[in-house]
C-alpha cells in the first residue's frame, strides 16, 4: 500500500497546460454498486470546464478516456476502497492509487496532482499491527483498512499447576516464582518479535487480552516499543474471532486519535494566542508563501478556490492580482491543497483533523498553521 513519502514523490509532476487530471473515488464494496459509481464518474468528468486553448482540449479529451479505461479495467480490483487517479497527457503520466477507506468523489484540473485527500485519508487509515497476549501465548496480526491478517502465534512452555502445594506450601511458592519468569521470558520474546516488526516502518501496535496480561506485557516493553502501544482492549484469547480484534483494535485507535485532535485544537489556540500559530486563512497563506510553516493543521475537506503567482509563488484567498508583482495569478480549485504540497514539499507536516469543526462564519473550514518562529507584533 502506498505511504505519505510515495504521494508526495506525486508532487514533482507538472503540466505545462494545466490540466493534469486527478480524479478521486469510493468504490463500493460489491459488483452490483459499480454500475452507480459510473454514473458519478461520468457526472464529473463531463462537469469539467473545456480550456480555451486547443492543444489542451485535446490533452484533456485524452486524459478523460484514459481515466475512464482504467477504471473500467480495475475497478473490480479496488472493491471497498477509495482510488485516485491521476492523469497527465503532456507528461505521458499515469498513476492509480488505492487506499483502504472511502475518499470523497472528487474531480481537479490543475498544474499538478491533488493530493490533499489522499494524504488526508493515508493520515487516518494507517496500517498498524496487534498483539494479543496472556502468560503462555500472544497472537499477531496486520490490520490495513477492512482486511485482517493473522502473522503468527506464540507459545511458551508451560508449568505444571500452580494450585499444588507440596511440602508446607513451598513447592506452591517455587511453582508460582517459576510460572512467573517463564511468563516475563514470553512477554520478552512477544516484544523481540513486535520489534522486527516495527524495525522499518512507523506503524504501531494495540494491545489486547485481560487486564492483568496487559499491564505485565507493556510494563516488560522497551521505552521506544512502549512509546508505540496506541491503545489496548480487553478480549477473551480462547473466543476472539478476527471481526471481534478488527472492531476492538479499531475503536482502541479511534479513542486515541480523538484525544489527539482535541489536544491538537487546544495547542492551536494557545499557539495562535501566543503568537507562533495563525489560523486566518490568508494569513495562513501568507505564512506557507514565505515558507515559515512547520505544521499546517487542516479540519474537514472542503473546497476553498483561491489563486496562485505562478512568478512569485504567491498564494491568495482573496483576490485574483499578486500583490507582489501585479500580475494576475493562476486560478485553483482549492488553495488549501496548494497549501499542503508546498508544506510537505518543504520538510513540513500536516496534520488533517476531522471536520466540520468550527467553521468560520464564511463556512471555511479551519486552517491553521504553527510557525518556525514566534511573529513580533508591532507596536501601533
Amino acid at each position: 500500500m502506498i505511504d505519505a513519502k510515495q504521494v508526495i514523490r506525486l508532487l514533482q509532476y507538472n503540466d505545462p497546460d494545466n490540466v493534469l487530471l486527478s480524479v478521486h473515488l469510493s468504490v463500493p464494496a460489491e459488483v452490483p454498486g459499480l454500475r452507480e459509481m459510473s454514473v458519478r464518474l461520468d457526472s464529473m468528468l463531463g462537469a469539467l470546464d473545456a480550456p480555451a486553448d486547443h492543444r489542451a482540449r485535446m490533452a484533456l479529451a485524452a486524459e478523460v478516456e484514459a481515466i475512464r479505461s482504467a477504471v473500467t479495467e480495475h475497478a473490480r480490483d479496488w472493491l471497498g476502497h477509495g482510488v485516485a487517479i491521476y492523469n497527465s497527457a503532456a507528461l505521458g503520466f499515469h498513476e492509480e492509487v488505492a487506499v483502504a477507506t472511502p475518499l470523497p468523489d472528487r474531480v481537479v484540473l490543475g498544474r499538478r496532482p491533488y493530493v490533499r485527500l489522499l494524504l488526508s485519508a493515508l493520515a487516518h487509515v494507517k496500517p498498524y499491527f496487534v498483539v494479543v497476549v496472556d502468560r503462555r501465548q500472544a497472537w499477531l496480526y496486520r490490520v490495513e483498512g477492512h482486511a485482517i491478517e493473522r502473522l503468527s502465534r506464540l507459545v511458551d512452555e508451560g508449568v505444571r499447576d500452580s494450585s499444588y502445594g507440596g511440602w508446607a506450601g513451598f513447592e506452591e511458592y517455587r511453582v508460582r516464582n517459576r510460572a512467573w519468569e517463564l511468563a516475563r521470558k514470553h512477554y520478552r520474546s512477544t516484544a523481540a518479535t513486535l520489534d522486527s516488526l516495527l524495525k522499518d516502518n512507523d506503524r504501531e501496535f494495540v494491545v489486547g487480552g485481560n487486564e492483568v496480561n496487559i499491564v505485565e506485557f507493556i510494563d516488560l516493553l522497551p521505552h521506544p516499543l512502549r512509546e508505540r502501544v496506541a491503545g489496548t482492549f480487553v478480549v477473551d484469547p480462547h473466543t476472539m474471532t478476527a471481526g471481534d480484534l478488527r472492531l476492538l483494535s479499531g475503536r482502541a485507535l479511534a479513542e486515541r486519535r480523538a484525544r489527539y485532535e482535541a489536544r491538537l485544537r487546544a495547542d492551536l489556540s494557545d499557539w495562535a494566542a501566543s503568537g507562533l500559530a495563525v489560523t486566518d486563512l490568508q494569513r495562513c497563506a501568507e505564512m506557507v508563501t514565505q515558507a515559515l510553516v512547520d505544521l499546517l493543521i487542516v479540519i474537514g475537506d472542503e473546497e476553498i478556490p483561491g489563486w496562485v503567482c505562478d512568478s512569485t509563488g504567491d498564494i491568495l484567498v482573496d483576490q485574483p492580482v499578486c500583490p507582489t508583482c501585479g500580475q494576475r495569478a493562476r486560478r485553483l480549485e482549492d488553495v488549501i491543497d496548494e497549501m499542503v504540497a508546498r508544506v510537505v514539499s518543504l520538510g513540513g507536516r500536516v496534520e488533517f483533523l476531522s471536520g466540520p469543526g468550527r467553521p468560520g462564519e464564511d463556512g471555511r473550514p479551519i486552517v491553521g498553521a504553527r510557525l518556525r518562529h514566534r511573529l513580533v507584533r508591532r507596536e501601533s
